[in-house]
């Protein structure tokens, strides 16, 4: 989603709102707040926890919302994701760390992904973006961490063909469940929880407040005297 700002710098969320909400009026499947054209590096740690608000807030609650989340440490990657899960966010995007790229040994990588994987609370995918970072991640490490049940994808933008032929191939074996509509539209852990809550709110206004769809007696204190619902599939 791309990032908008006022003249003096600061970060035009009405403009935010208003192209969250349109997006969601179109077909795709989802959103990715704070990614490259979100210019998440740019923005100070309160910018950011701002345009995550924002955008959840304005978002159709059937889109899948991916939160770009990574930070140099794993630590200030967790606590954005953290932050992220509680607002509702679907998934994590997780770029590489760079800055220290002398130390950016596959060790390290992979105890970066592994540390964040392991704690939380959102599924990840790895995000691979070397124009910017100057970090190519090697197939290699990618394949390794596809093993990790909490790592689900990779947004791999190095454009190297021969590079994502390898992680095809490699990961060809592991084997994620996601569930779909009969149309294949995404539906999240999150859409599912919403629609269970939604869901148990119906039929309990259907059973009534004696357990049998009757009304109140007239009177009868918080009814109106209203007719039990019934619920729309």
């Amino acid at each position: 989603m791309l990032l908008h700002v006022y003249p003096d710098g600061r970060v035009y969320l009405k403009k935010l709102e208003h192209n969250v909400e349109r997006y969601s009026k179109t077909p795709v499947a989802g959103i990715v707040v704070l990614g490259s054209t979100g210019e998440a590096i740019m923005l100070s740690d309160e910018e950011r926890r701002e345009v995550l608000r924002t955008a959840r807030h304005s978002c159709a609650p059937h889109k899948v919302l991916i939160a770009g989340t990574g930070a140099e440490s794993a630590i200030e990657t967790l606590r954005l994701t953290e932050y992220a899960a509680d607002f509702g966010y679907d998934a994590a995007l997780v770029r590489t760390p760079h800055f220290y790229r002398p130390q950016m040994k596959p060790a390290a990588l992979l105890a970066f992904y592994r540390t964040v994987a392991d704690r939380s609370p959102l599924p990840l995918l790895i995000y691979s973006v070397p124009v910017f970072t100057g970090y190519d991640m090697a197939a290699e490490m990618v394949i390794e961490l596809a093993d990790h049940p909490n790592i689900i994808g990779i947004k791999e933008s190095g454009g190297d063909a021969a590079k994502i032929r390898q992680i095809v191939e490699g990961t060809r074996h592991i084997k994620h469940t996601a569930t779909v509509t009969e149309t294949f539209a995404a539906v999240t852990p999150r859409m599912l929880k919403a629609d269970s809550t939604s869901s148990s709110n119906e039929d309990a206004e259907f059973r009534g407040p004696y357990g049998d769809g009757r009304r109140r007696p007239s009177g009868d204190p918080g009814t109106s005297g209203r007719n039990a619902g019934t619920r729309n599939i």
